[in-house]
């Protein structure tokens, strides 16, 4: 057995193919800009975030980075109430349900233009939603919900024209009125539809020839619009036509910084109003320098994946052991912000559907010694992926964490073989598409307050990610986007709970808190669990 020390894991993390490389590259490219874009004058403001985003396509937004853009320049039908939470006008004025909940009618807001000056009306609303129902057949994926969980699937049930997919139709009733038929209901829908994946784009960038071109030159009716620039950082600035309140900084730069101590020097030089990603070896130095410093409630999940069609990995027994070699207490308390809670289901407490009745791996390394030595598994290296050169909301120290845990597991009798990937370098594509990965640690945020934010994309169905098939789960995660009625629903997604916890395709480790510090020219950022944070409603300094 290779006794491997966390401090082992480290060092073969960071010597594994120069992988720390982008890092530096990003942050040279990044620094080239500040004197294009310097942190405070003319109503600028800068955010140093954790990367670049993905696309700026919203229906194939996934990751943060990406729909903390998104949400800036394109607007979906509904919004989110900063004070309460629930659902607010956004595009649409007033909506109507059918008693049966099968129909939704949305009147939409006049007098809204996109960012090219054409005006807002139902048929662009529902070139929109089509689209997005075709995005499988636009960029070739095939079944793509099988690799990356977009919105419109998990929503929907699948895209349109399949059997799965529970949206007959959307249509334009007039030039204001658009109308959603559904087959059967989806008891989540008002609350996903305020998801960025779900913003409004003008039609004059939907290109069936061209799918990329909405990404290349996002034109939505946000109150900022994307300002063409060199390098890695993201410029917008206010739309001078927008309908609603403009009160926010007239131009935001977005500096991908992956590295926490990048961020953090970059405020502390006057190099940025607002430092996202918090550490937790970082937050000393913030508060000693008297920042100020917000949380978001936890709403998301870190977990570590299993592929069950690996030959070591289809074992339930060695799966299990894995589960209670790891400690998940001690990683929620040193890698974390205070607040992160060791995590045994996939669904944040205050979604109130945990299950009592649940297995519950506790950590156990005897018993996770036990487990290993009675199963076939005979000293075989894992591959163990996890990133590098980033920081995620879910996993914000990803070289520590993963170093615990692999240290635990070795602890236990398993034989690790790190597979470090750079974030910016496909990850998750990556680790996908290794069919000799047996574990990989990643996460999700939740987009909207329903257990199906975490639940349906994870396990309603078969991906590439676990490779987890039991049709009893997808079967009761279908129903329970059906149920209109609360505690039935909630009871089914504990039975779902109670099964996925069985079957064991992956380990929740932890409901991480993630922050930001301001800066001095910054007195409010406005915080969201889901990450609702429209650049509109940041207060500056002067502004207080």
């Amino acid at each position: 057995m290779i006794d491997l020390s966390r401090r082992g894991f480290l060092g073969a993390a960071s010597a594994a193919g120069g992988a720390l490389a982008l890092t530096g590259s990003a942050h040279a490219s990044a620094s080239a800009e500040q004197d294009k874009f310097p942190a405070g004058e003319d109503g600028r403001i800068i955010i140093a975030a954790m990367s670049r985003p993905a696309s700026l396509d919203p229906g194939l937004a996934t990751d943060m980075e990406s729909e903390r853009i998104i949400r800036q320049i394109f607007e979906p039908l509904l919004g989110i109430d900063k004070e309460t939470g629930a659902l607010a006008p956004r595009l649409a004025e007033e909506w109507d349900v059918s008693n049966d909940q099968l129909r939704y009618t949305f009147t939409l807001r006049e007098d809204v233009t996109f960012h090219d000056g054409s005006p807002l009306n139902a048929e662009a609303v529902v070139a929109n939603i089509e689209r997005a129902g075709r995005l499988d057949y636009l960029y070739g994926f095939g079944n793509i919900s099988r690799s990356t969980p977009l919105a419109f699937p998990t929503v929907f049930g699948n895209f349109l024209g399949t059997e799965d997919c529970v949206l007959d139709s959307v249509e334009a009733e007039d030039d204001d009125t658009v109308v959603l038929t559904l087959s059967e209901p989806v008891s989540f829908l008002l609350q996903a539809l305020t998801l960025p994946a779900f913003g409004i784009a003008s039609p004059q960038v939907l290109s069936d020839s061209d799918p990329g071109l909405v990404s290349r030159r996002p034109v939505g009716t946000g109150p900022y619009r994307l300002h063409p620039t060199e390098g890695p950082e993201t410029v917008l600035e206010s739309y001078p036509d927008y309908w609603g309140d403009l009160s926010g900084p007239e131009q935001v730069v977005v500096r991908p910084l992956p590295r926490s101590f990048d961020r953090l020097r970059e405020l502390n030089r006057g190099q940025a109003d607002v430092y996202d990603g918090i550490t937790a070896d970082n937050l000393r130095s913030l508060v000693q320098a008297g920042r100020l410093i917000l949380q978001r409630d936890p709403f998301s999940i870190l977990y570590m994946g299993f592929n069950v069609e690996h030959p070591i990995m289809a074992d339930a027994q060695i799966r299990e052991a894995a589960a209670r070699a790891i400690n998940r207490e001690s990683l929620a308390a040193e890698f974390f912000l205070e607040g992160t809670r060791a995590a045994y289901q996939f669904t944040p407490a205050a979604l109130g559907v945990h299950s009592d009745a649940a297995r519950r791996y506790s950590y156990d390394p005897e018993q996770a010694r036990q487990l290993l030595e009675e199963s076939d598994y005979d000293g075989e290296p894992l591959d163990f992926h996890y990133p590098l050169a980033t920081t995620r909301s879910y996993l914000p120290q990803p070289e520590a964490v993963f170093a615990a845990v692999a240290a635990d597991l070795t602890s236990a009798g398993f034989i690790i073989r790190p597979r470090p990937v750079p974030w910016d370098q496909g990850y998750v594509e990556q680790l996908m598409g290794d069919e000799n990965r047996a574990m990989h640690l990643l996460g999700r945020n939740g987009g909207f307050r329903s257990p199906h934010t975490f639940l349906g994309p994870l396990f309603g169905r078969t991906t590439r990610e676990f490779h987890y098939s039991n049709e009893e789960v997808f079967d009761v995660l279908a129903e329970a986007r059906a149920e209109s009625e609360e505690e039935p629903r909630a009871e089914l997604y504990r039975q779902a709970a109670e099964l996925i916890s069985e079957d064991l395709p992956a380990v929740p480790l932890a409901y991480p808190i993630s922050g930001l510090a301001l800066g001095p020219r910054v007195a409010d950022y406005p915080m969201s669990p889901v990450l609702n944070e429209r650049f509109s409603e940041i207060v500056t300094s002067e502004e207080n």
